[in-house]
């Protein structure tokens, strides 16, 4: 019977121990929330990973993995740019929504500028799929493109109309609807 009274009491306490975890995973869990919605709410995935609305695009030139010269004002009145790295788990997710948009959109691949950073090594596979819709530039992090649009996260995608940023966001989605809705506007 003593055997039985301390299994009892060594399950318990056993019980209590997990629940006093239990208690410190949750307060944990909740501080992480807490910070991640700070985050939301700022800079990282507010839709201000680039340019927001309403900002002038800074100057830029560069060559295209074609070899050919990139700058704002080569690529029209309304040209749609996305931007990913290669160490972007998210890239490769929109990658394919991207791929569908430009094939779709009037203008052709001068009119849509893909930037990747990261080693031109590494983006081998990545251009092979953006140029077939796309005029690709591969430059390192923070590269001069990155900082004309205030890159500051990937993926990033900016529709500029008239060298000023009409829409931006890390999602594909509603950046691209404004542009479709531009077009209606222009027709």
């Amino acid at each position: 019977m003593a055997y039985l009274i301390g299994a009892v009491v060594l399950i318990g306490l056993m019980a209590a121990a997990n629940l006093l975890f239990t208690f410190g995973v949750v307060r944990r869990l909740r501080e992480q929330t807490r910070e991640l919605a700070e985050l939301r709410g700022g800079r990282i995935a507010g839709g201000d990973v680039a340019l927001t609305a309403g900002s002038p695009v800074g100057e830029f030139s560069a060559t295209g993995v074609d070899g050919r010269p990139v700058s704002l004002a080569g690529l029209g009145d309304r040209p749609f740019v996305g931007f990913f790295s290669m160490g972007c788990s998210a890239c490769h997710e929109r990658l394919p929504a991207f791929l569908a948009f430009g094939a779709a959109r009037p203008g052709g691949r001068d009119r849509l500028l893909a930037v990747v950073a990261g080693p031109a090594e590494e983006a081998v596979d990545l251009v092979r799929q953006l140029e077939t819709v796309a005029t690709v530039v591969v430059e390192a992090e923070g590269g001069p493109i990155q900082r004309a649009f205030e890159v500051t996260g990937f993926p990033a995608f900016v529709l500029v109309r008239d060298g000023v940023a009409e829409a931006s966001g890390y999602d594909l989605t509603p950046v691209a609807e404004r542009d479709s809705a531009l077009l209606i506007e222009v027709a």
